[in-house]
């Protein structure tokens, strides 16, 4: 009984835990319509947890979308003047969640964009945040040696990708080259898990092959021998034996 009231005492006594800071459904997403433009973009949730990644993130969207505006109404009036149909332009952002980790939040960016023409443009982008600095960083940061890392990757990424260019044409034709790892977009990819234990490759169309083939999104685990060149600091966050 004395035990109990001591814990009781212990609780009432206790600070009150900091209510989360809440972030309104519509900061993660915004759109815009009009007779000469429908322009979109989305983060996801977890973006809420770093104010600073998402205040960034919605800043450069804003700034896209009035440009974005701007354009099509210029190019709107001149195809009016010159007696051409307009087709109204789109543009989308759609930032999606690769790894959650401790002092990491990396997301992956799907781009597309109409501004007329037989079909849109589909690209990719990335952005990895480091939580305790509170700032982005690029892939290379988390090395020591992102040349000799890289050069461990790309023949993994290679390989993988060949796999999924047989899977999806039967081969890997003369344009299914592989595309060089250092002018891709890549994040560290570990979804809901507490470490991103393999990494992404981000390919649009005609980047790996013909503009049917679509995206690769090439998924694979780090390579042996990358995990020397992590960054101690970082280390914690791509693999879960630390040593």
């Amino acid at each position: 009984m004395i035990s109990r009231c001591l814990l009781i005492a212990a609780l009432l006594g206790a600070p009150a835990l900091a209510a989360p800071r809440v972030i309104p459904a519509s900061d993660l997403l915004i759109r815009q319509t009009s007779a000469n433009l429908t322009w979109r973009w989305r983060a996801p949730p977890e973006t809420a947890t770093q104010p600073a990644l998402l205040r960034q993130l919605r800043a450069t969207a804003l700034k896209d979308a009035a440009k974005a505006g701007a354009d099509a109404g210029r190019d709107a009036a001149s195809a009016k003047k010159d007696g051409f149909p307009f087709r109204r332009y789109e543009f989308v952002t759609d930032w999606s969640l690769a790894a959650d980790t401790p002092n990491l939040l990396a997301l992956s960016g799907l781009v597309y964009s109409f501004t007329g023409g037989a079909h849109g443009n589909t690209g990719y982008a990335s952005k990895i945040w480091d939580k305790q600095a509170k700032r982005a960083i690029s892939i290379d940061a988390l090395f020591t040696d992102w040349p000799r890392a890289r050069r461990l990757i790309e023949p993994a990424f290679c390989r993988a990708l060949a796999e999924e260019q047989k899977r999806r044409i039967g081969n890997a034709g003369p344009d299914s080259a592989c595309p060089k790892l250092a002018e891709q977009p890549i994040v560290p990819w570990g979804e809901f898990g507490a470490r991103a234990p393999q990494l992404r490759v981000l390919l649009g169309p005609y980047v790996a092959g013909s503009y049917a083939e679509g995206s690769y999104l090439i998924t694979l685990p780090w390579p042996q021998g990358v995990k020397s060149l992590v960054k101690p600091a970082y280390r914690n966050d791509l693999f879960a034996d630390n040593g």
